[in-house]
């Protein structure tokens, strides 16, 4: 659907109906407008005629059907799983038997509404959950725009809620990590030698949790000091996966003091019966669960009465700790992490603003 200037000056409107009853998809052009304006909203009354008589007249609960047949060949299960539990917990029950060319911007914004202000089934929910919602619902009825069941996304138009006297957190990751000198305090007080070596392991090279949790000794080059960061564990799933982007394939040094462990850690790992490299670093023939991780690390920073962050925020401590070194590029950093360098940023905007105080001052004091 578009609108374009002819050389004589004039605007036409062209685009495609949506299929018909027959199947078949037809075309429309609509020439002859004086201006860019009156061609647009030539086309929009004409779709808007269309509308009532050519839609596909189906139902979210059967848009979803259509849906899964696809869904599996372009998202991950741990992705599709949480597709599923967004349909089976608040777009099925509600909006299920609605039929798709009948449901409206104002139908889905006083549904989004309810659901920030009130909750469902006794629960309240967070900004981020609401955002997920929304966004699967526009992504179901962008599909059948894609098929031509719909005109247009009646998705489109809606706001997203939310609570206009709370304060925003700039970012997630804004509080959640340590200077050194917190993550050394809190070191001190760790007890447990597994623990305290997997702590350090992943302040000192920023892996995922799941990045953590599916490193096998097949990733590690004990002579070169590297480790691969190939695959991942899904939190959701249980099930090893790839990683998380195509930027989070990548290999990285590893510092001496840690790869010094790990050697001690192989020359007796290897020697037991049946031992392979694809035994898991930290643990055997099979992972330590992401779950019992995040209750360890949370444990033990109850226990020592430091700042409370979480078992993520030892990768946004790496990263911090990386960033307050000037010499060190951001694409190098970017590279370490598994992100762009745009997404470095992004993240780590708490981190540059401190910098920019040391900037400030720096200059001030020229």
């Amino acid at each position: 659907m578009s609108v374009k200037k002819e050389e004589n000056g004039t605007w036409t409107a062209t685009g495609r109906y949506p299929k018909g009853p027959d199947g078949k998809v037809r075309s429309y052009k609509r020439r002859g407008f004086s201006t860019k304006k009156e061609a647009k909203e030539a086309e929009r009354k004409l779709l808007e005629e269309f509308k009532g008589v050519a839609n596909t007249h189906m139902t979210i609960n059967e848009l979803i059907e259509e849906y899964h047949k696809d869904a599996p060949i372009l998202y991950k299960e741990s992705t599709l799983k949480g597709y599923y539990r967004i349909e089976r917990t608040f777009i099925i029950p509600q909006l299920g038997t609605k039929y798709i060319d009948k449901l409206t911007t104002m139908d889905i914004q006083r549904w989004i509404n309810t659901i920030y202000e009130n909750g469902y089934d006794g629960k309240k929910y967070s900004d981020e959950t609401i955002k997920s919602i929304l966004l699967h619902l526009s992504g179901l009825l962008t599909y059948a725009l894609k098929h031509d069941w719909l005109i247009k996304n009646p998705c489109s138009n809606v706001d997203r809620p939310r609570n206009p006297n709370k304060k925003s957190n700039e970012l997630s990751s804004k509080d959640n990590y340590w200077e050194i000198d917190e993550y050394n305090e809190f070191m001190e007080t760790v007890e447990d030698g597994e623990r305290y070596d997997i702590y350090e392991f992943c302040f000192y090279t920023g892996l995922r949790i799941g990045e953590f949790c599916a490193l096998q000794w097949k990733h590690v080059d004990l002579e070169n000091k590297t480790i691969t960061i190939e695959q991942s564990l899904s939190s959701i799933t249980s099930k090893i996966t790839s990683p998380k982007t195509d930027n989070s394939y990548r290999t990285i040094t590893v510092p001496n003091k840690i790869m010094d462990k790990l050697q001690l850690k192989y020359s007796y790992v290897s020697q037991i019966r049946n031992f392979n490299d694809e035994w898991y670093v930290y643990k055997d023939e099979t992972y330590i669960s992401v779950g019992t991780l995040r209750r360890w690390f949370n444990e033990d920073v109850r226990k020592a009465g430091v700042k409370i962050i979480t078992f993520h925020g030892l990768r946004h401590s790496h990263a911090s700790y990386l960033l307050s070194n000037p010499m060190i590029s951001e694409q190098l950093i970017a590279d370490r992490l598994g992100h762009t360098v745009a997404v470095l940023r992004k993240t780590y905007a708490h981190v540059y603003k401190k910098h920019r105080k040391y900037l400030d001052d720096y200059i001030s004091n020229l």
